[in-house]
């Protein structure tokens, strides 16, 4: 672990303990990927971030903003390239890592892991950029049913039925 490895504490409406989980990130397993978390959490991109998928013994995942001004801000800044996986680093519980769907394809769409995934990491844009480090239980609890399948181009915050979808789900 590096020695001040960077720390996102996450505030949710998930009611059980605090309703916190907190990510230590490791720039040693992914610079790009964590410098994109980093920046995204600065610009308060995960503010008021819904989860939008969840899988029990799976993933929970997140990454599109209900603003569209900032949704469209990180649009803009372009994909980033995939980081070398790092040896030895399984997707075990709470892996924190980018979603993506070829090379160079990561964004704003992260997930974590739910329990050990031995099937993740083996393409190239799957690279663990930190893990959960405390609040698992608020992870489980995340609502999980949108399932597998959210419609996620009624998400996007541009669309005028956006809020009522997510509210209605």
């Amino acid at each position: 672990v590096p020695a001040a490895a960077p720390t996102l504490v996450c505030k949710t409406t998930v009611q059980v303990d605090d309703s916190t989980f907190t990510i230590e990130l490791r720039p040693d397993w992914a610079p790009a990927g964590v410098e994109r978390v980093l920046g995204m959490a600065k610009s308060g991109f995960f503010e008021q971030l819904p989860f939008f998928r969840m899988l029990p013994n799976f993933l929970v995942q997140f990454g599109i903003s209900t603003s569209a001004e900032k949704q469209r801000h990180w649009q803009s800044q372009g994909n980033i390239r995939d980081d070398p996986r790092p040896a030895g680093v399984p997707f075990t519980d709470g892996i924190l890592s980018f979603a993506g769907y070829g090379t160079d394809s990561r964004s704003t769409h992260l997930f974590i892991t739910l329990g050990s995934q031995p099937g993740l990491g083996h393409r190239q844009w799957e690279v663990p950029v930190g893990r959960v480090v405390s609040g698992m239980p608020v992870v489980r609890a995340i609502y999980s049913g949108y399932g597998d399948a959210p419609d996620q181009g009624r998400m996007q915050p541009d669309r005028p039925d956006a809020a009522k979808y997510l509210a209605d789900k």
